[in-house]
């Protein structure tokens, strides 16, 4: 439900969404139990799910989150404020894009959408699609030389 949460910024529409792929594993419950990338599909058809309600309502790109959520592994302190402060510097430079460019990244980056789902939700070529991410990566290198 969380995860749904953070896409969609709305309570009723993340249960609608959670809800709806529950029905469908159901209505496949036999041929899913058994596959072992059952939590894989699950976080994949809660996005799509999402995304497709989204593009339905048409929400200004401004209200997306810019972070999704991630699982946690164990590391030491020093390397999770290393990593903190390494994410807190590439969140400052992303913020610096113009905001289409920033729009398609993160939406590439942070929300695994493919370049013909990008043009397709924000009603654009998968072209500019790609020369926005190029023009967002060429930016990050140009912030962080060396990595």
């Amino acid at each position: 439900m969380g995860f749904a949460l953070s896409i969609t910024r709305s309570l009723p529409d993340a249960e609608e969404v959670v809800n709806d792929v529950f029905v469908g594993i159901w209505e496949r419950h036999s041929e899913m139990l058994s596959d072992p990338g059952l939590k894989s599909y699950l976080f994949r058809s809660v996005k799509n799910r999402c995304l497709n309600n989204i593009k339905r309502q048409r929400l200004p790109f401004d209200e997306m989150p810019d972070e999704m959520p991630v699982a946690s592994k164990d590391h030491g302190a020093l390397d999770q404020l290393e990593a903190k402060e390494m994410s807190e510097r590439i969140t400052l430079v992303i913020d610096k894009l113009p905001t289409k460019c920033k729009q398609v990244f993160l939406l590439s980056r942070m929300h695994e959408m493919s370049y013909k789902e990008i043009a397709e939700l924000m009603d654009i070529s998968p072209k500019t699609v790609e020369n926005q991410i190029g023009i967002a990566l060429k930016f990050l290198r140009e912030s962080f030389p060396g990595i």
